[in-house]
């Protein structure tokens, strides 16, 4: 035991001398270092973020982790002003996406724009950063506008030329595009690892710039400038040799969306509004939908926002039982409303403020059962959330 105790040491040893030389080489080689918020500044330009509420932009949404019993882990929004983000420079643990969202909290379903395409390369020593930055010298591969020095890695930003939207059609194509990325860049001349690479989604998080990295906190995540360049996804993929992904999704035109919120249609249509909304009356499909009665599939994901935005810790076990009721109000099919139910856990979880009132899987799986209950009882139960701010947009 105490002979890999030795060996597990002198490893983290190595990897911390391996941080000093990689943060020599680069005021070497004559890479400026950047501070967290002249980064984020860039990535996010000026204007890019919310400035005033329901101006129709996203914010970063910064995550700080919290090992189980060490704490409850914190989702902070931050705005166009920045002025948050001094929550987790210097954090142990915190992570902020090239994303703007929505809402306050970091999910797939509040993703709003992309800002960059951001590579993990892991194990990544002296050696392994000068074949980068010598691939990157020579055309090899394509040169990041930023590289951050993560500790044992190097995460490579590539800053975008245009935010991309990210509608629902357009996740499974960029997704694709990243990991033919990912695949390009690491390798057995970029990493010590070359057969593990991390395949991370579009919506990965990464280590924020002057938190911590997991060497500890002598060793914080550091950003350096490589270029001025910001790219297009045509220019990715053009870096990417014999790379078959089809980017034609990205520029199909997405659905309209109305521009009328849900208050605002309380007063043009109340009759609609009593109707609909209150007593939870759905519409009519047409003959050729099979003639049942079934809400916009809107309403449903309406919900689903307020469950992301506004549900507190009292109202965990409602928020999901009201999600049965508007599913079922809206046609969803019972696998994809159990799905997303359990897809809240982890959000709903980090609500906990009382260490006894624990929100688990049981409890989720517990408050599905409305699924098969009255159906009377869960329009009483839609009824009741109204109550429940609103600050909804259709998609119909």
């Amino acid at each position: 035991m105490a002979k890999y105790t030795k060996r597990r040491d002198k490893r983290g040893y190595e990897w911390k001398s391996a941080y000093r030389e990689k943060e020599a080489l680069m005021l070497e080689r004559g890479y400026p270092e950047v501070s967290p918020h002249d980064f984020y500044r860039e990535l996010f330009p000026a204007g890019s973020l919310q400035q005033e509420p329901e101006d129709g932009k996203g914010n970063i949404i910064a995550t700080q982790i919290r090992p189980s019993g060490k704490g409850r882990t914190r989702q902070w929004v931050i705005d166009d002003s920045l002025k948050m983000l001094d929550k987790v420079i210097g954090d142990r643990f915190g992570l902020i996406p090239p994303i703007s969202f929505y809402g306050k909290s970091h999910t797939k379903e509040n993703a709003h724009e992309l800002f960059a395409v951001v590579v993990d390369v892991d194990y990544v020593g002296k050696q392994q950063l000068k074949n980068l930055l010598k691939q990157f010298g020579n055309g090899v591969q394509l040169r990041p506008t930023y590289l951050v020095s993560s500790g044992k890695g190097v995460h490579l930003y590539y800053f975008l030329q245009e935010p991309v939207q990210l509608y629902r059609n357009r996740e499974e194509v960029l997704a694709e595009l990243k990991e033919a990325f990912i695949r390009r860049l690491w390798n057995d001349t970029s990493s010590i690892r070359p057969d593990s690479p991390d395949i991370t989604g579009i919506y990965q998080g990464f280590r924020c710039v002057g938190s911590q990295s997991k060497l500890g906190v002598d060793f914080p995540v550091k950003a350096y400038k490589l270029s001025e360049n910001r790219y297009t996804l045509e220019d990715i993929k053009a870096s990417i040799p014999s790379c078959k992904v089809d980017l034609a999704p990205l520029y199909e035109k997405p659905r309209r969306k109305s521009t009328v919120t849900l208050e605002e249609a309380k007063e043009l249509y109340p009759e609609w509004y009593e109707k609909r909304i209150v007593q939870g009356e759905p519409k009519q499909k047409s003959k050729k939908q099979g003639g049942t009665w079934v809400c916009n599939e809107a309403l449903y994901e309406w919900w689903k926002r307020k469950i992301t935005e506004e549900v507190k810790a009292g109202g965990r076990y409602f928020s999901i039982m009201a999600l049965c009721s508007y599913g079922l109000k809206c046609g969803i099919s019972e696998q994809k409303i159990r799905r997303d139910a359990y897809a809240f856990l982890d959000h709903l979880e980090s609500l906990t403020e009382d260490e006894d009132n624990h929100f688990s899987r049981a409890d989720v799986k517990d408050a599905l059962r409305a699924l098969k209950g009255d159906r009377k009882r869960l329009s009483t139960i839609a009824s009741r959330s109204i109550s429940f701010p609103v600050c909804w947009r259709s998609r119909s």
